[in-house]
């Protein structure tokens, strides 16, 4: 079967679906593998959250990993979703018909969100009562403790319930199936409360620092652009959307974390953090660098002018004028130096300007040392500033990378700042003895005891192939199907499972043109490797005969040694047989 890729401009279909070897693959983007592969690279999650998501779509029940609180078996699970999709819709509805409502429909209004939004995003309103949704919950036959256990209804310290939300325009937290897991609450203008946003408490459906408010609509956008946009508010982000700006996402309220990293990492190379105009918003650029250069992601980062929000700035400015800002926004290694060296004369207050290249060499020291998977174009950057920041402190270059590298074996790098680790590793290539090797199991799986049985594991030498060779090898052992997606399914490395599709889409062609079977197809194989060692072999003795540096005596036991393969080899007697 084919398909609209959906991770590339796709105009002629180009992603192929195999259910009979329960496999996948775009042919332009050169990825595929089987359904966990592919579940982890469109929901942005790890193998076992990929796991636990078939297994709960499913219906089958996970164990747990390691101690702790109980988990929440898959079947609760299924009714908290259904708890908060019931609630979701019956404040979306009060919104749209309610004469209540009027006033949340006139702040909608007046910040000029379309009724577009309001729709696609699910947008309600909680009636100014202690008990509206707890009344139309027993009038529905909805469970009001599915309701407490997600958050929208609390018990107050007289042990009194009460709904959590009364009184606020909602915001619903989707997670990237389009599920609603939290909410997010605003107070309308005018109304005496100091808390002007509250979100969802943590439920066993949401944890506030592992989750972005849009991300479910913006993720195919940040993986198409190469970049996704940070913002505050929720407002910003419906705004930035009516825009055209469809790769938006907040933060629900909390300081950017290591778990946000991860999340948008998984989705998109590169994040660029829109902020107000004012100190705060620098000090928060500041604090979170360190995330995004111990993760070696692309940080970018946003001013907007002074007392702006991206909402008023898009109604003020438009959209072209916001681009602008986006293709002028600095790298974050950039904002630093500039945050750093504001208002310091480099050339004449020493003290400042050492302290300041001091603090911007300890940024750069939270990323780990150059390795072989670092991006390139990460290297290269950190490469340019170290050369920029010899020219602006007059300090020679190599002092520089000696001093990061004395940074860097000082680091602890604190737990929130782990760096994320790149699930997609490069693989050694396969020889083409393995490569043919393969595919025959591949095409034949019903040969591999005779493989095992008969390959030498000399003849497997690439650490890619001692892998699938090992794989092979064990599946064989435990009594396991050698099946091409039997294997498929063992593997959780991405780059792997991609190798395999491509194995199997090779053999596929070579088995439908040739007319020998497995079997011989092996032998055959390993026959003329054999040979063809021998041969090279002869020819390494040859080399030696000619270049003089051989005794009589042994240069006459070479040469009979030579005969007596080249006799056995012909089929003929040996002298010494008579």
């Amino acid at each position: 079967m084919v398909g609209i890729c959906p991770w590339h401009d796709d105009s002629r279909p180009s992603l192929q679906v195999n259910p009979e070897r329960q496999s996948w693959k775009c042919w332009v983007c050169d990825i595929g593998g089987d359904v966990f592969s592919f579940t982890m690279r469109i929901e942005g999650v790890d193998f076992r959250e990929a796991l636990e998501l078939l297994a709960e779509r499913a219906g089958i029940e996970m164990p747990r990993r390691g101690r702790g609180e109980p988990a929440v078996k898959t079947t609760e699970k299924r009714l908290l979703y259904e708890a908060m999709s019931w609630t979701s819709q019956k404040y979306h509805e009060f919104l749209l018909k309610a004469a209540e409502a009027q006033a949340a429909r006139d702040y909608l209004a007046d910040r000029q969100i379309s009724a577009d939004s309001i729709a696609r995003y699910c947008i309600g309103f909680a009636p100014d009562s202690w008990d509206w949704l707890q009344k139309l919950a027993d009038r529905e036959g909805k469970s009001r403790e599915q309701l407490e256990s997600i958050g929208v209804i609390r018990k107050s310290e007289r042990g009194t319930m009460y709904d959590f939300f009364k009184g606020r325009v909602l915001f619903p937290i989707r997670d990237t199936q389009q599920r609603t897991i939290a909410f997010g609450g605003r107070v309308l203008p005018g109304v005496d409360d100091n808390r002007k946003y509250i979100n969802s408490p943590e439920t066993p459906l949401f944890t506030k620092n592992e989750h972005v408010y849009g991300l479910d609509i913006a993720r195919a956008a940040a993986q198409k652009i190469g970049s996704v946009l940070v913002m505050e508010g929720y407002t910003d982000v419906l705004m930035a959307h009516q825009f055209g700006f469809t790769n938006a996402v907040a933060v629900l309220g909390t300081a950017l974390g290591a778990s946000h990293v991860r999340l948008l990492r998984r989705h998109t190379d590169q994040v660029v953090l829109v902020l107000d105009g004012d100190t705060a918003g620098q000090v928060r650029a500041t604090e979170v660098l360190s995330l995004f250069i111990s993760a070696q992601v692309d940080m970018r980062v946003l001013t907007l002018p002074e007392g702006s929000d991206p909402c008023d700035y898009l109604l003020t400015s438009g959209a072209e004028a916001f681009q602008k800002l986006i293709d002028e926004s600095v790298d974050a290694l950039n904002h630093k130096v500039q945050v750093a060296t504001r208002g310091v004369d480099l050339h004449r207050d020493t003290h400042q300007a050492n302290q300041a290249l001091e603090s911007i060499l300890q940024t750069i020291a939270q990323a780990p040392a150059p390795q072989a998977s670092t991006p390139q174009a990460f290297r290269i950057r950190q490469q340019q500033l170290l050369t920029r920041l010899s020219h602006m402190f007059s300090v020679d270059e190599a002092d520089l990378r000696t001093r990061v590298k004395e940074l860097r074996t000082g680091n602890r790098t604190p737990a929130a700042a782990t760096p994320v680790v790149d699930e997609r590793r490069e693989l050694q290539p396969l020889t083409n003895l393995e490569t043919e090797i393969f595919e025959i199991l591949m095409a034949h799986p019903e040969i591999v005891s005779k493989a095992i049985r008969e390959i030498d594991e000399s003849l497997v030498t690439s650490s890619t192939g001692k892998r699938l060779w090992q794989l092979y090898q064990e599946s064989h052992q435990l009594g396991h199907s050698v099946e091409f997606s039997s294997l498929l399914a063992k593997i959780d490395d991405e780059s792997l499972k991609l190798l395999l599709v491509n194995l199997d889409e090779s053999s596929y062609n070579k088995a439908s043109s040739t007319e020998e079977d497995g079997s011989q197809r092996l032998s055959g194989l390993i026959g003329a490797y054999q040979a063809e060692q021998i041969r090279a072999e002869n020819r390494r003795t040859a080399s030696r005969l000619v270049s003089d540096e051989l005794g009589p005596e042994e240069e006459t036991e070479i040469l009979q040694d030579l005969l007596e393969k080249e006799r056995i080899r012909q089929g003929l007697s040996s002298p010494k047989d008579g």
